[in-house]
């Protein structure tokens, strides 16, 4: 048989697996007694919008933590917090949200006095698939979405979280806050509308690829202290208040494909980073308002200072305002350089990609710092 032929194949037989299963579903209730998939409406969940279901949602994930088993959520509103995954499980629900709109699971914060919705310290090898968690950005104290709360010390193994196809808004702090994280995994999600950052994290080794970190209230994504050997790929980076993407003393990025469009400061902020890689991404209209950010009044598309093997190569980037033909254009310069030594910035183009001037070069540049080949010109 011709390969293409096999896949048919195979792909046919597959659906007609799949109607099979659908069209004779195992009640439930049997589902969760005679495997490791736990239902929470079988330990007394409502998912009614009205019922807290903390206690309910709990019982369930700590009956999968016993055998490493799959909680599934139904569509529906829970209202929970404080809520404590284990290692080697699955947190699972049909991905139907959208940008706007409510739709599919959704755990909603009912307490002003939590750390967190979902607390998964010491979760090895937790899968979240399909949940939608809403905060609220207006609690006074600091509540994160997701929180890895390694506050110490790191694991003494890989956490190895997986956030997949997840929605998580309007959180007080950080929609993903994964503090001292040995790898993780997060893609084909979206973080918006919280007050802190999209994502922030303290560790190494992660995978970040095909999210929309929108509207956060800091930056999209942040590394405050270090961050090292992360992919970040295929993102799209838009509208939080402060960097699209801010890395700070860390190592080892691959910074790819990736679109950052209408922060209020750079779309990437590096500083005191090492042998990163910033290639193919597109900067559109950054620098939307950096008056409390450190360059102040000189917005612009990229701010890098006191790196050391970086390359900022084949990048695009186009100055511009708000959508509807509003607002101030901006940014004022494409580059906002200090202090880069055995660093390439070359091959760029910046097609009316900044207001002002192309580069505001602070100077203080080590050895083997190169800056060529650069093209562009104003917005006018």
């Amino acid at each position: 048989m011709r390969k293409r032929e096999f896949l048919m194949g195979t792909g046919l037989w597959g659906m007609a697996g799949l109607v099979g299963a659908a069209s004779s579903p195992a009640p439930e209730k049997d589902i969760s007694r005679s495997s490791t998939v736990f239902n929470v409406f079988d330990f007394g969940a409502k998912g009614d919008g009205k019922t807290p279901d903390s206690e309910a949602i709990q019982k369930a994930l700590d009956a999968a933590g016993a055998v490493g088993g799959t909680v599934y959520f139904p569509a529906g509103r829970y209202l929970c917090h404080d809520l404590k995954a284990h290692a080697h499980t699955t947190l699972l629900a049909e991905p139907q949200w959208g940008y706007r709109g409510d739709a599919g699971a959704m755990l909603l914060l009912d307490s002003d006095q939590a750390d967190c919705l979902l607390n998964i310290t010491g979760a090895f090898g937790v899968h979240l698939r399909g949940l939608f968690l809403q905060g609220n950005r207006e609690a006074k104290k600091v509540i994160h979405g997701v929180f890895l709360n390694n506050a110490e010390k790191y694991s003494p193994k890989e956490d190895a979280i997986v956030i997949d196809d997840c929605k998580i808004e309007r959180f007080s702090g950080n929609g993903v806050y994964l503090l001292r994280i040995w790898l993780f995994i997060i893609r084909h999600s979206i973080m918006q509308g919280n007050k802190g950052c999209g994502i922030e994290i303290t560790g190494w080794d992660g995978f970040v690829t095909d999210n929309q970190l929108s509207g956060n209230g800091s930056h999209g994504f942040a590394c405050n202290s270090v961050g090292a050997t992360v992919m970040f790929t295929a993102n799209r980076v838009e509208w939080n208040r402060g960097y699209g993407l801010y890395l700070c003393a860390g190592d080892a990025w691959n910074v790819t494909g990736n679109c950052f469009d209408r922060n209020g400061g750079a779309g990437v902020c590096a500083v005191k980073m090492r042998t990163t890689t910033i290639t193919g991404n597109v900067f559109r209209r950054c620098g939307k308002d950096s008056r409390q950010l450190p360059e102040g009044e000189r917005s612009c598309q990229v701010r890098l200072e006191e790196c050391s093997g970086l390359t900022f190569v084949s990048n695009v980037c186009a100055a511009g305002r708000d959508d509807g033909g509003k607002g101030t254009y901006t940014p004022q310069v494409g580059f906002y350089l200090r202090k880069l030594s055995h660093s390439v910035i070359s091959s760029n183009t910046l097609f009316q990609g900044y207001t002002n001037e192309m580069t505001a070069d602070l100077g203080s540049h080590g050895p083997d710092y190169v800056f060529a080949n650069n093209v562009g010109c104003p917005m006018k």
